[in-house]
């Protein structure tokens, strides 16, 4: 042990108390000098934990610190002792190779006298339980490191403490050793096999091999039966203790004890814990009246049943044994009625638990190849728990039923492999379809049961009575018990999900006995005789009745149910849908449904919840009741009025939005049409854009962030502004009309930008004034967005092509005022885009004059998005947008290079970096997919040409970024054909043979397909636009780099398939582009180089010739893993 010469001795203690106190008059540099020497004396463990530990031990059996102990030392101060413990502890678990046999044993034996001492003679460290505990993790923890091979008796001393000794007739019964002893002994079972403490360490091959030792030892020696029998013998004298009513520390005692059991039982040979003896022990146990020991018991039967035993004649014994349902029954009939108490529920869970994994067993042991007399006997096991399952799944108390979901799960799992019809196998050309396989019907008595679980999940969906509606949306600042409602919902939903699909009938019969009941209820009572959670749960029925059915033919409700002998004809989508008479066709049960729920008026209901709940059905359903024009007024007259956008509730208000904005997307035709100028009229009030500035947390936070990130009543109320684009766009063919309803909302959304900017003009500071110019902008964007795309041959036809215009330029005169400000530029990308979407090319000169105005102001995070935004440009207004380009190039490389220059200083900075690296090449390959590979060469961009080609080449060295070099082979494999077509290669018959050409490729050539868009510029103009030397590029680098970069052992083979392929696609483009000269460098200089024998490099050259590009790709990566040996 520790020298008394040491001076760590006196040097800690008096570091500590330095470090610890609260004395104002203490110098910092000593209290800090204090506090470096004591994290030395943690760092160095291996030199100061003999020390430490003597700190800690002396002064044992003190009645308190600054007290003589039995060795005539101070016992210490708890934060001193704790202090040196943790250094104990931290050479125990990180560095016990440091530890001298002869050391760990001198600390064995130091800690017992100091139990004996401390706990069994003396005062028990006041009965303080954390320091109990903490002494526990430390003799674990040393047990761990010196069992078996160096003291192989550990335990026996501790084992000795689970007997209490006789009270005295002051003190009465010392319970301090044996809580002791357990706690060692959990500390034991969790190191050595809890599977959580497992899974949260870092796996280390030696720490499973010492468990697995450990488990192996204290199983062969003899050491499990004394600790189990000891716990066993505590336990029951605890119980004789509490119910001869002195109870006292005995009940935490037994509570202990029975925990630590049920972590020592799962390895343990089943024969110690489970006898003849006791188990009434556990039976008496788990009907006792104290609750936490009810559920302590319960969860050491549940590890009986869970017990993997080998011998299946023998499992089986063993569940017969354990009579899991005698126990379970009457203790859930005893607890079923009990509301509001915690405890009972987590016993009813425990229960459950109990109750599943014995459900599971039985299951697992049906379906694996036992004996059939075996496998009957579990099955008539299995089946004589189901009636107590159900009860379980019908407790209102959500963990009570999930705790049975394991076992619910897996019955409903086995009979879908028994009764689901199978999927047939897909019919190749020219065979006919195999014959179908018919699954076996379900026998009544399972019928029964999975209709009786039906109606019981069905009833699980409702509400609870006692909750308080909340509209959805706000998810993340519902409480809690609503959060778990949700939860729960979805749980059950998956379980009646899966009933549909064993027995689709079923589904349907139970779900409409429940909808036409509520519904027939309300038509003849009203309200008072339906609550809303059972119109609610009506409506939800249905609502989610096509989705729980999406196999079976269901879902459209205008198809004939059953054996789909009547179908609806082929339909040609090109035509006007909403022409086509489905009501010709008979309904199914979900049109029926959705029939029953308009006649029925129960959108009338006066709970939000309801109505809600319809509206999300008639969103859902809108193709249902396009076909039904005396549906489609009452429904927007019903979404308009106080039970819908004009609700008074926030929340019910918001998600209306939203489902209008739906509606009005989906649902287009002649009657809506007819009604656009009223419901515009209806909801012009709900259209008034607030800026409201939000209150911040701390004083870095942003008021313009916070708004306009993130859900908010401005952000739902933009999908009125998408609707009325719907809207307005339906009146094109009354062009007065359109232009009047378009200036009724354009009108006050421009005034109200244009006061905004006003105010910032005069007040730069008004952040106020730039939210509201925010807002306006996105109301604008939105609105643009409910009109269509349309093709450039169209725009000057429509007649509000010059009201989008006119936008347009009130949105670059805002912007030139207020492009300092991040969100405005935000919004005003955003709406631009819209307006690009909605009149194409008749922006397209405006592009130039947008851009300018903003590419300078731009922080790096934007670039990002600015970027995807000239993509976005590129492909709307393709060649009119060369000139933005071309002014736009250089610039923006500079500023992107100068941001990826500067030093990484963290995380987040690497991040965006990488971010912006990605952008930046996507927004190169997409100009070269636009035809616009000009812009790289024009006599602005030319100077830094050569140094684009440079860093490009670099990426796709650059092995820690697979992406990175993907997109710069892939923008090669693109500049080859776009600057190094030779006019030979042009000229010349292609020197690829026939079957080189894909399908597309074929039907492109005879006219029967679209060219893509870099085969839309013919080989002849590509020659003509050449870039002279650029072939020697190719040849010097890039071809050697497309071989080389993947052959190196740094490239991840596995990983980067990706990066091969647009390799691979730039050695091919190369020979498209330069012909046989191509294949002539191949075979006479690169491969030579590569050392590529001649046989292999001819094959190579042939297949290049002769395969298909994809076919090509895998022909390449052979080769490179060829390369690599």
């Amino acid at each position: 042990m520790a020298s008394s010469q040491s001076p760590h001795l006196t040097s800690i203690p008096q570091a500590v108390r330095v470090a610890a106190s609260i004395d104002p008059s203490i110098d910092p540099a000593i209290k800090q000098q204090a506090i470096d020497y004591l994290s030395k004396v943690r760092e160095l463990c291996e030199e100061t934990w003999q020390d430490c530990l003597a700190l800690y031990l002396q002064g044992a059996g003190a009645s308190g610190p600054s007290t003589g102990g039995r060795d005539g030392k101070e016992k210490l101060e708890t934060d001193l002792r704790m202090f040196c413990e943790q250094v104990v502890d931290t050479v125990l678990t990180q560095k016990p190779h440091v530890m001298a046999v002869d050391a760990q044993q001198a600390m064995y034996k130091a800690i017992v006298e100091f139990v004996e001492v401390e706990y069994v003679r003396g005062t028990c460290e006041g009965g303080q339980a954390y320091l109990r505990n903490k002494l526990a993790f430390t003799v674990a923890h040393l047990f761990l490191n010196v069992y078996p091979s160096t003291i192989s008796t550990f335990l026996h001393p501790f084992f000795a403490l689970l007997t209490p000794s006789d009270p005295s007739s002051s003190t009465g019964v010392n319970l301090h050793p044996p809580l002791l002893t357990i706690r060692v002994l959990s500390e034991i079972a969790q190191e050595v096999h809890d599977s959580t403490l497992k899974s949260a360490r870092s796996y280390s091959k030696d720490r499973q091999s010492r468990d697995g030792v450990v488990r192996d030892v204290i199983r062969s020696s003899g050491d499990e039966k004394l600790a189990v029998d000891g716990m066993l013998a505590l336990a029951e004298r605890g119980m004789d203790a509490i119910e001869k009513g002195e109870g006292g520390k005995w009940a935490e005692v037994v509570d202990a004890t029975l925990k630590t059991l049920a972590a020592w039982t799962p390895w343990v040979d089943l024969g110690v814990p489970l006898n003849p003896k006791s188990l009434p022990f556990y039976h008496r146990l788990i009907r006792q009246p104290i609750v936490a020991i009810r559920i302590a018991a319960a969860n050491i039967l549940r590890t009986f049943v869970a017990k993997g035993i080998q011998d299946p004649a023998a499992r089986i014994e063993v569940l017969k044994v354990l009579n899991v349902l005698a126990i379970v029954d009457p203790l859930e009939s005893e607890t079923s009625g009990i509301r509001d108490n915690e405890e009972v529920v987590t016993f009813r869970a425990a229960l459950g638990n109990l109750l599943a994994i014995y459900g599971t067993e039985l299951i697992a042991f049906s379906e694996n190849e036992n004996p059939e007399p075996l496998r009957s006997q579990a099955e008539e096991m299995m089946t004589a728990a189901l009636p107590l399952l159900l009860r379980f799944l019908s407790d209102r108390q959500y963990e009570v039923p999930l705790s049975v979901s394991h076992f619910a799960s897996d019955l409903l799992r086995v009979y879908k492999r028994i009764y689901k019809p199978p999927m047939p196998p897909p019919v190749k050309p020219g065979e006919q379809p195999g014959r179908s396989i018919t699954p076996p019907p379900l026998s009544p008595e399972r019928r029964q049961f999975l209709a009786s679980m039906l109606d019981v999940l069905i009833r699980q969906l409702a509400w609870p009575e006692e909750a308080e509606w909340e509209a959805p949306g706000n998810e993340d600042e519902s409480d809690e018990e609503i959060a778990a409602f949700r939860n729960f919902r979805g749980s059950c939903r998956s379980f009646i999900e899966s009933i549909a699909q064993i027995e689709k009938g079923l589904h349907t019969e139970v779900v409409a006995r429940i909808v036409v009941a509520t519904l027939d209820a309300y038509q003849s009572g009203g309200p008072s005789a339906v609550s809303w959670q059972q119109a609610e749960l009506a409506m939800h029925l249905v609502y989610t009745f096509g989705e729980l059915a999406k196999s079976d033919g269901r879902t459209t409700p205008t198809m004939a149910d059953g054996d789909g002998s009547q179908t609806l004809p082929e339909i040609n989508f090109n035509d006007n849908k909403d022409k086509f008479d489905y009501e010709q066709y008979p309904l199914s049960p979900l049109g029926q449904l959705l029939t029953r729920c308009m006649s029925s008026g129960i959108s009338t209901y006066p709970h939000p919840s309801v109505t809600l709940q319809y509206f999300e059905i008639f969103v859902r359903y809108v193709e249902f009741w396009k076909s039904k024009t005396e549906a489609i007024q009452p429904m927007f007259e019903a979404i308009l009025d106080n039970r819908g956008v004009h609700h008074p509730d926030e929340g019910v208000r918001r998600r209306c939005f939203y489902l209008f904005s739906k509606l009005c997307k989906e649902c287009k035709n002649e009657t809506v049409a007819a009604m656009v100028q009223p419901i515009l009229e209806s909801i012009r009030d709900m259209m008034v854009v607030e800026a409201v500035l939000p209150s911040v947390d701390t004083p870095d936070e942003s008021p313009l962030t916070k708004a306009t990130t993130g859900r908010s009543y401005a952000a739902d109320q933009l999908y009125l502004f998408e609707a009325s684009g719907n809207l307005v766009y339906l009146t094109k063919s009354e062009p007065p009309k359109l232009i009047a309803l378009l200036e009724a909302i354009a009108g006050p959304l421009m005034t109200g930008m244009a006061s905004g900017v006003e105010r910032y003009r005069s007040a730069p500071g008004d952040l106020q004034a730039v939210l509201q110019v925010h807002h306006h902008l996105m109301a604008l964007g939105h609105f643009a967005k409910g009109f269509p795309m349309v093709s450039d041959s169209q725009v000057e036809a429509l007649p509000y092509q010059p009201a989008f215009k006119q936008m347009t330029e009130a949105l670059l005169q805002a912007l030139d005022v207020m492009k300092g400000q991040r969100v405005v530029r935000d919004a005003a990308r955003f709406a631009f885009a819209q307006f690009v979407n909605a009149i194409g090319t008749t922006v397209a000169e405006l592009v130039p004059r947008f851009v300018s105005i903003v590419v300078t102001e731009y922080e790096p995070s934007e670039l990002i998005d600015f970027m995807l935004f000239l993509g976005l440009l590129m492909h709307r207004l393709k060649k009119n947008t060369f000139e933005t380009m071309d002014m736009l190039l250089l610039p923006l490389l500079s500023r992107i290079f100068a941001i990826l220059q500067q030093p990484i200083t963290g995380t987040d900075e690497a991040q965006m970096n990488r971010r912006l690296k990605d952008a930046y090449l996507s927004f190169f390959s997409a100009l070269m997919n636009a035809n616009l590979d000009g812009v790289f060469i024009t006599e602005r961009n030319k100077p830094e040409f050569e140094n684009v080609l440079t860093t490009l080449l670099n990426l796709t060295q650059d092995y820690s970024d697979a992406g990175s070099q993907r997109l710069a082979f892939g923008f090669f494999a693109r500049s080859v054909i776009a600057w190094g077509t030779s006019p030979e290669a042009a000229a010349r018959p292609s020197v690829f043979a026939e079957s080189a050409m894909s399908a597309q490729s074929k039907s492109v050539a005879n006219g029967t397909a679209q060219p893509t868009n870099q085969h839309l510029v013919a080989k002849e103009d590509r020659a003509k636009q050449a870039l002279p030397g650029y072939e020697n590029f190719v040849y010097q680098r890039l071809l050697p780099a497309a071989f080389e970069v993947p052959s190196r052992r740094e490239f991840n083979f596995r990983g980067g398939q990706m990066v091969m392929f647009d390799a691979a696609i730039l050695v091919r483009n190369t020979v498209q582009a330069r012909g046989q000269e191509a294949l002539d460098f191949l075979l006479n200089d690169l491969m030579p180089k590569l050392n590529c024998p001649p046989d292999i490099a001819a094959q190579f050259v042939n297949g290049l010739r002769t395969q298909t590009s994809k076919d090509f790709r895998k022909t390449f990566s052979e080769f490179i893993k060829a390369m690599r040996g």
